[in-house]
């Protein structure tokens, strides 16, 4: 009896179906050239117009390219493209990984413990990090495209293919993509950059500690309002065992303005890790992530052991945004996480002072600065008496004022204020821009945004160029910082990033030269 003939695509030979889509189907094949595993994606043409399919073969040759550039443990390798001899169909070839999707254990354990979540989140920021800094958008970052290999770690799937499914094709009653997932402004149809994965991965990990989505809905049209004009339950309301600070993480991820979210993968990724040692094993203290209520960056808050001010904040943000669009249910759950706030924070002395009418307020303000100075040790402090004279008292009013009054009025200890020097940077910058944007990050924060402008150069006549030479004047705290610096063309044609670390020490001025090549292709920095 003879086998029967071996499916082909190609070189490779058909092991296995491994799943079927909207978009075609995906198969477990085998190189026998290099006797390797791989997954083999058919993309269906069907229903489309000669011209729409001639316009997606040249696009899923330069995406597809595109995504082979990519070479990190987190992603989904890339190996080769072709053609199906018989439909001519479209294939790309990919990394076979052992392992299941994500969308497939939530389907079966609905949420995750929160360090395993965070961790798996963790690693697709820094694998978007990576593909971000090569010039590869995703678009389409759900559960679906989240691979989870035998021993416990993330890989994204679908680079190269996801913008094309997204874009290029029309399917008569489907919706493409996933709304749930995607940034608003994907959904209104504008340019959309590597904050819109943040956004999807923002989603997801919602979705992994509550075991429900942020956004929920019966259509596609009242998914689509809710990511375009509502914010979600925080999490922790959700799930009461849930710290604040994860809250505050997803809402900067998952914020409706691009701005007002994180800008990098490693920024995410950073807050993450963070907020990962809440969770080992004997952890008696909470880190706290480096963002404030309204999602924007804010200083090193340290931990929250002892900052009752900080613990405050965090608890009445959440009642903010509890009250704000709960139903009955909600504000249950929502008034038990508070209750339970209110009593940590008793036990933990984070959100009540015990004091009484004896306590001198001087020694409180001492405690406040010996905190500062072990919280940024050698830079010093000055004290500052902003207290205002007292006023000259007329012989009436002295009559009528008790001497013990005066006494305490007088008595009154100074005001405290922390006089954290600063070192100015000079930035001497050569470019070849013709209009272009400079933005520079200290640590997380947006410290400068600076227009470049370029003029016409003419160099032995043949040769028009454009070149600008400016200079800006940044003023960075005193101690170890990390500055990023990017630039971006006014037409988005150059998105160009460079990040330095160093020690800065108040009054030291340094000078930092930024240039970049002649095509604009890279950016140097170097101090001066």
């Amino acid at each position: 009896m003879e086998n029967p003939p071996v499916k082909r695509f190609g070189r490779y030979e058909i092991v296995g179906e491994l799943g079927r889509g909207a978009m075609g189907v995906v198969y477990q094949a085998r190189d026998p050239q290099i006797d390797r595993t791989v997954a083999l994606k058919t993309v269906s043409l069907r229903g489309q117009e000669p011209e729409e399919e001639t316009e997606f073969r040249r696009r899923f040759q330069n995406e597809a390219q595109a995504a082979g550039r990519l070479h990190h443990p987190g992603i989904v390798s890339v190996f080769d493209v072709g053609e199906e001899a018989e439909s001519n169909e479209p294939y790309i070839v990919l990394e076979y990984v052992a392992g299941e999707a994500l969308n497939k254990i939530l389907a079966r354990e609905k949420k995750l413990p929160p360090a395993r979540a965070l961790k798996l989140a963790e690693e697709v920021a820094d694998a978007l990090e990576y593909a971000h800094g090569q010039g590869v958008i995703h678009r389409d970052i759900k559960p679906g495209n989240i691979l989870i290999t035998k021993d416990g770690r993330a890989k994204i799937a679908d680079f190269g293919i996801a913008k094309l499914n997204l874009a290029h094709f029309t399917l008569p009653g489907k919706v493409l993509g996933t709304p749930a997932y995607m940034a608003p402004e994907q959904l209104a149809g504008e340019g959309a950059d590597g904050r819109a994965d943040l956004f999807s991965l923002g989603v997801i990990l919602y979705l992994m500690v509550t075991g429900h989505s942020p956004f929920q809905g019966n259509s596609a049209t009242t998914v689509c309002f809710k990511v375009a004009n509502r914010d979600p339950l925080p999490a922790s309301a959700l799930e009461l065992t849930l710290p604040p600070e994860l809250d505050l993480v997803i809402a900067r991820a998952m914020a409706k303005n691009p701005d007002e979210r994180y800008q990098t993968g490693a920024e995410f990724a950073r807050d993450l890790r963070e907020l990962q040692t809440v969770f080992k094993p004997g952890s008696t203290t909470t880190s706290l992530a480096s963002v404030s209520a309204n999602g924007t960056k804010a200083t090193s808050l340290g931990k929250l052991d002892g900052n009752p001010i900080v613990g405050a904040a965090y608890a009445v943000e959440l009642v903010r945004r509890v009250l704000k669009k709960a139903p009955l249910r909600d504000l249950i759950l929502g008034a038990a996480t508070i209750v339970m706030l209110v009593i940590v924070g008793v036990q933990s002395k984070l959100l009540i002072w015990t004091h009484d009418e004896a306590a001198d307020p001087g020694q409180i303000r001492a405690e406040q600065l010996r905190a500062t100075q072990a919280q940024a040790p050698g830079i010093p402090v000055t004290t500052v008496d902003t207290t205002p004279p007292p006023k000259p008292a007329t012989r009436k009013a002295a009559r009528k004022t008790p001497a013990k009054t005066v006494q305490k009025q007088a008595g009154t200890p100074p005001v405290t204020v922390v006089v954290v020097p600063t070192c100015a940077v000079e930035l001497a910058i050569r470019h070849q821009f013709k209009d272009a944007t400079l933005t520079v990050w200290v640590d997380d924060g947006v410290a400068l945004t600076r227009a470049l402008h370029g003029g016409a150069q003419k160099r032995l006549v043949v040769f028009n160029g454009v070149r600008g030479v400016e200079s800006e004047t940044l003023k960075v705290p005193a101690g170890r910082h990390t500055l990023r610096f990017s630039a971006q063309t006014a037409d988005q044609t150059v998105s160009l990033s460079k990040t330095i670390s160093a020690d800065f020490v108040g009054g030291n001025d340094r000078t930092l030269q930024i240039s970049f090549d002649k095509h604009n292709s890279a950016m140097k920095l170097d101090w001066q």
